[in-house]
This record gives C-alpha cells, sequence and structure tokens, in this order.
C-alpha cells in the first residue's frame, strides 16, 4: 500500500490541475452571462456599450419606459418558474460553501440568472457582477457534484469557482483569490491558496482571451504620495462610520419588495431619475469612471451619488436580482473625491481610490481584497501597502458599530417566495 505521505504528494498536482479546469470553466460561464447582457442589451437599446451612453441615445419616452419593460420581462420569468417549474429553491455562494457543503441547485439559479439579464440589460441600478457570479458558482457547485476528484471538497471547488467567475468580472486575479478566502470561506485557510491562486488565474485568463484585459477604471498616471495622504486616514476612519449607514440605506426601501409587480415599480425609478441624469442607468461603472477620470466636479459628484443611491435602494428594496459590488465602488470613490475637493487639494484622485478601497472593506469585512481590487481596478500598485492598512482600519472601525456584511443584502428572496401578481 502506498504510504500516506506518498499519496498526498500525488493528488496535489491533480487538485491543482483540477482547480484550473474548474477555474476556467467558472469564468467563461461568468463570460457567457456577460455576453448575453449585451446581446438583451442590443436588443433593447440597439447600443452594446455603457449603459448610460445608450440611454443618452434615446428619447425621454423610451428611457422612462425601457427599465419598466425589462422589469416586466424579469417579472414574467419569475412568475413562469413558481408556477410551472420545479427547480428547488435556491441557494447563495456564501451560505452554500459555509452551510450547504457547497450545493447550489443550478435550475433555480439558471432562472434567476435569466430574470436578473432581462433589469440588468435594460438600466437597473444594481451590480451585474452579482448574477455572474452567482452562476459560476452554480456552475462550479454542477462540477464538483460530478466530480471524480475527491480531494478537494465540493465546497472548495465551489469556492475556486467563485474566486475564478470574481477574477473574470472585475480583471482581478489576486482580488480574486482573496475574496474567496475572506467572503466566501470566511477564513485564511493557506492551504487552499495554490487551487484558489490556480482557479482564479485561470478564471481571469478565460475572460482575458474573450473579453479582452486590462484594469477598468484605469488611472491615469501616478497618483503621488505627498501631504494630501494625510487626509486618507481620516477619510478611511469616517467611512468605517458610514459603512453601516450606507448598508442600512440599502436595506431601508425592503418594503417596497411587498407591492404589487414590485421590480416594474422599480424599473419605473430609474426609468424617471434617469432623466435627470443618464447616469442612473447600470451598476455605477460609467458613473465610477466619470469620477475616476479627474473631471467630475464636487455638483456633478453629489447629484450622481443622490440620485444612484436611492436607485439602488429601490431596486434592492424591490427585489431586483442583482449585486451591489460596483454601486459600493462608486460610492466610495464619490465621497473620497467629493473630500478632496472640498479640501481644494491639487490631487483628489488620491482620496477616490482610497475611498473606493475603504468603503469596500467596511462592507464586505474584506480589507486585503479590497485593497487588491483597488489597485488591480486602477493600476496604482503603488498604493498597496497604504489601502491595506488603511482598509483594516476601516473595517474595524465598522466591526464596533455593526457586524453585518453587505453579503446579507443583495436579493436573497428565493424564487418561490417572489410576489408577483
Amino acid at each position: 500500500m502506498m504510504p500516506a505521505a506518498r499519496r498526498g504528494a500525488g493528488a496535489q498536482p491533480l487538485a491543482l490541475a483540477w482547480a484550473v479546469a474548474i477555474g476556467f470553466v467558472s469564468g467563461l460561464a461568468s463570460v457567457g452571462v456577460r455576453l448575453m447582457l449585451t446581446l438583451l442589451q442590443w436588443i433593447f437599446v440597439r447600443h452594446t456599450g455603457l449603459l448610460p451612453e445608450a440611454a443618452a441615445a434615446l428619447s425621454p419616452v423610451r428611457r422612462l419606459l425601457t427599465p419598466m419593460l425589462g422589469a416586466v420581462c424579469a417579472t414574467v420569468v419569475l412568475w413562469a418558474v413558481r408556477r410551472w417549474s420545479k427547480a428547488s429553491c435556491f441557494e447563495e455562494y456564501v451560505e452554500a460553501v459555509r452551510f450547504e457543503g457547497g450545493r447550489i441547485p443550478f435550475a433555480s439559479t439558471f432562472w434567476r440568472t435569466v430574470s436578473s439579464a432581462f433589469s440588468l440589460a435594460t438600466g437597473a441600478a444594481i451590480g451585474r457582477e452579482g448574477s455572474m457570479i452567482q452562476f459560476a458558482a452554480a456552475v462550479s457547485s454542477w462540477i464538483g457534484e460530478h466530480s471524480p476528484v475527491r480531494s478537494i471538497p465540493r465546497a472548495q471547488q465551489v469556492a475556486c469557482g467563485v474566486a475564478a467567475s470574481v477574477a473574470a468580472a472585475y480583471h482581478a486575479p489576486l482580488a480574486g483569490v482573496f475574496f474567496a478566502m475572506e467572503v466566501v470561506l470566511g477564513s485564511w485557510e493557506w492551504r487552499r491558496l495554490p487551487q484558489l491562486l490556480f482557479a482564479s488565474t485561470a478564471g481571469w485568463l478565460a475572460s482575458y482571451i474573450v473579453l479582452g484585459g486590462g484594469p477598468l477604471f484605469l488611472v491615469h498616471g501616478v497618483l503621488s504620495f505627498s501631504w494630501q495622504a494625510l487626509w486618507a486616514l481620516p477619510l478611511a476612519l469616517a467611512l468605517g462610520v458610514i459603512g453601516p449607514l450606507y448598508q442600512a440605506s440599502l436595506r431601508g426601501l425592503r418594503f417596497a419588495g411587498r407591492w404589487p409587480l414590485a421590480l416594474v415599480w422599480g424599473g419605473m425609478v430609474v426609468g424617471a431619475l434617469s432623466l435627470l441624469r443618464t447616469e442612473v442607468w447600470g451598476n455605477g461603472d460609467a458613473a465610477l469612471l466619470h469620477v475616476l477620470s479627474g473631471s467630475a466636479t464636487l455638483s456633478s459628484i453629489a447629484v450622481i451619488l443622490v440620485l444612484r443611491m436611492f436607485a439602488t435602494a429601490f431596486c434592492v428594496g424591490t427585489g431586483t436580482i442583482g449585486g451591489v459590488f460596483t454601486p459600493t465602488l462608486f460610492a466610495g470613490a464619490a465621497l473620497g473625491l467629493a473630500l478632496g475637493h472640498l479640501l481644494q487639494l491639487p490631487d483628489p484622485l488620491l482620496l477616490a481610490v482610497v475611498g473606493l478601497s475603504a468603503l469596500l472593506a467596511v462592507v464586505t469585512h474584506a480589507p486585503v481584497m479590497a485593497a487588491l481590487m483597488a489597485v488591480e481596478l486602477t493600476g496604482q500598485w503603488h498604493l498597496l501597502p497604504l489601502l491595506l492598512l488603511l482598509d483594516v482600519a476601516a473595517s474595524r472601525m465598522a466591526l464596533t458599530i455593526s457586524p453585518r456584511s453587505l453579503y446579507a443584502i443583495a436579493t436573497p428572496t428565493p424564487i418561490e417566495e417572489v410576489a408577483v401578481s
């Protein structure tokens, strides 16, 4: 009989190879959802670029009605599934990994993804990446159920799939690894690090091959350390206090989910607010690009932030399926840049990147992931040591106020409980 040590040594390369396979497939699953969103967006608005740009090209009437039409389609999908499908209860990937051994019913996730796609493609002010990651997690769970590699538990295979899908969605392989460790697994399991790293890299590669690569929100030039960096710590600590209030504001309109045709009300709010600023449409990527371009004025930042906060809270409250990850990135960057303008700093973009990173750390309770996400998104790698320290301080501050994380917020309603009429 082969000694246990030799069996373990032989299993490790196989486990890493399987992690690469899961990561690549999960990355492709995430990319597939992204391409489906692009196709639906073209069908509804004849535009495949940023959603606010699509909204700007529409007449005011179509800008108002398009999110409502998408919400109607999303509602019909959920109603049809509840009426005719035998899909089992939905399971969020974080809860599935921690409490269900990685079991995520594929059918219910698939139909929720379809419903989400109609909302997201027509301007819903919520993150598309949540649906991309959830679907990829369900794919990796299905693979784990039928996996011939028993040395990797199913829950760990789902964690690998999530790491890969985060890397694919945000072109951030290192952040994907620590998202899986800090958010999904909830513990620093260093022995799992090689598998997560291989899977995340494979997911990023799958996205790079199909969609191309590069930082999504590149900040041009090098943000310098100067006396203005002294404001970074007060900003981070302030966001540690604001973060729980931000989460509470996203939960504050949950009552709207009990209204008849709740998703349509969410679409109506988004459409109406987009008549004031088109940046209300979508997950906030265009608004974040506007902030990080350095051309945003204090007044425009304030207006877009208020409108988007209300629109996102209403979408969350009415049960629109998606996430709030990218909207949170925008909110943090907007608050940081606004402070920089108020202080009349020569380069307020430094505080924008600090705000982006710190608010993400506060609401996810994942400071390492948040710091890595910030530098991978913006390309400002030299800020990593500073962001790590600030994110730890901000998240510790937030934990003294509230233990609740962002992932207790975004659309937990099972298909069977969606009220439509």
